[in-house]
C-alpha cells in the first residue's frame, strides 16, 4: 500500500564509485542519496509483499526490525553528510523523508502490529486496523512527494539532465500499493457478513431465540448490502476473481439467513416446548401419570424428533456450503495475490 518514490532519474555517463568518501561530484551527491534511498525500498518492498502475501505482521517484526536498523544507518550517514558547496537542500529532503519513514515503521507500525491481535474480534475493529494501514501510508506518500521537486531544483541548478520516469522498484511498490488498496476494500465487505455470521452461530449454540432471529435478520441485511456494494467495484486490471469469490460468500449468507437459519430457529422453538414438557413428566411419579399424559409426552418426542432431523439436515447444508465458499474464497486471495503482489526480490 505504501509508495516510497523518487520518479527522478539521471542519465549516467560515467561509472561512479559508491564507496564511503564524500560524493565529489554533483552527480557523485545526487547517487549517493538516491542509492541509499533505492536499498531502503527493496527492504521496504519485501516487509510490505511478504505481508500482502500472507505472512502476518506480527510474524514479520524481525523484517520490520531489519528494515528500521537500515533508515538509522541512512540516517546516520546523511547526518555525517556534509552540504554539497553548501547546499544541504538535497541531504536535509531525504533526511526528513527518513525521520518519517522511521516514525511510521518504528512507532506507527508497532501499533497497527499490536491491533492485528484484535482485529478480528470485531468489523470495527478491523476497520480501524485497515485505517491506520492507511493513515501510514497517506504520511509516507505525503512525505515522500517532499523530495521530487527538491532533487529536480538540485539537478537543475548543477547542470544536470534528469529523466522523468519511475524505476522497476517505484513501479512495484506502487503495484503493492494498489493490489492492497483493492483487496481492503472487498476484505472489508467479506469479513462484515462473515463476522456476522459467527454472531448467527454463537446464537443458536446459546440456544437465544431473540439473539438468533435478530442476527439472522441482520445477516441478511449485511449480505444484500455487501453485494450491493459488490456491483459499485471494478475488476482489477480485469480481474475479478476475488470478486466473485467475495460475491460467492455473501449469497451463501443470504441464503442461510432466509432458509437456513428459520429451520434451526424452529428447532430451538420446538426444543424449548419439548424440555417443557419432559421436565413436567419427570417431576410427576409415574404412579400418577395418566395415559394422555404419556399420549402428550410422546406425541412431544415424535414431534421434537421431527424438527432434530430437519434441524440436522439444515446443519449439514450451512456447514457444507459454508466450507466450500471459504475455500474457494481462500485459494482465490492466494491465487489473487501471488499473481498482482510483486516478491520483495
Amino acid at each position: 500500500m505504501f509508495r516510497i518514490v523518487v520518479a527522478l532519474f539521471f542519465l549516467i555517463q560515467v561509472s561512479i564509485s559508491l564507496q564511503a568518501q564524500a560524493p565529489e561530484t554533483a552527480l557523485d551527491y545526487l547517487k549517493y542519496l538516491s542509492s541509499r534511498e533505492e536499498e531502503l525500498s527493496k527492504r521496504y518492498l519485501s516487509y510490505m509483499s511478504e505481508v500482502a502475501h500472507g505472512n502476518r505482521a506480527r510474524k514479520m517484526e524481525k523484517r520490520r526490525s531489519e528494515l528500521i536498523a537500515a533508515i538509522r544507518q541512512s540516517l546516520s550517514e546523511a547526518n555525517r553528510l556534509r552540504p554539497f558547496k553548501g547546499d544541504a537542500t538535497l541531504r536535509d529532503a531525504y533526511k526528513n523523508y527518513w525521520d518519517v519513514l522511521l516514525k511510521v515503521f518504528n512507532e506507527d507500525y508497532a501499533k497497527i502490529v499490536n491491533m492485528e491481535e484484535i482485529a478480528e474480534q470485531s468489523y470495527d475493529n478491523m476497520e480501524a486496523y485497515l485505517l491506520a494501514q492507511e493513515k501510514a501510508d497517506e504520511v509516507l506518500d505525503l512525505a515522500a512527494r517532499q523530495i521530487g521537486p527538491v532533487f529536480e531544483a538540485f539537478a537543475i541548478k548543477n547542470n544536470i539532465k534528469l529523466i522523468e520516469t519511475e524505476s522497476k522498484m517505484e513501479k512495484k511498490l506502487h503495484q503493492v500499493s494498489r493490489v492492497n488498496e483493492y483487496y481492503h476494500q472487498l476484505y472489508l465487505i467479506f469479513f462484515k457478513s462473515f463476522k456476522q455470521e459467527v454472531y448467527v452461530m454463537d446464537a443458536f449454540n446459546q440456544k437465544d431465540i431473540n439473539s438468533l432471529e435478530q442476527n439472522r435478520t441482520t445477516l441478511v441485511r449485511f449480505a444484500d448490502e455487501g453485494l450491493a456494494r459488490l456491483d459499485t467495484i471494478k475488476d482489477f486490471d480485469g480481474d475479478g476473481s476475488v470478486k466473485t469469490a467475495c460475491r460467492k460468500v455473501l449469497e451463501y449468507h443470504k441464503n442461510e439467513g432466509e432458509k437456513q437459519i428459520p429451520v434451526q430457529n424452529e428447532f430451538l422453538l420446538q426444543y424449548d416446548e419439548f424440555e417443557k414438557i419432559r421436565k413436567a413428566f419427570d417431576a410427576k411419579p409415574a404412579a400418577r401419570r395418566t395415559q394422555a399424559d404419556i399420549d402428550q409426552y410422546n406425541k412431544s418426542i415424535n414431534e421434537f424428533n421431527k424438527v432434530l432431523t430437519e434441524s440436522n439436515k439444515s446443519l449439514q447444508v450451512i456447514n457444507a456450503s459454508r466450507e466450500k465458499v471459504m475455500h474457494n474464497w481462500e485459494i482465490t486471495v492466494k491465487a489473487f495475490m501471488e499473481h498482482h503482489v510483486p516478491h520483495g526480490k
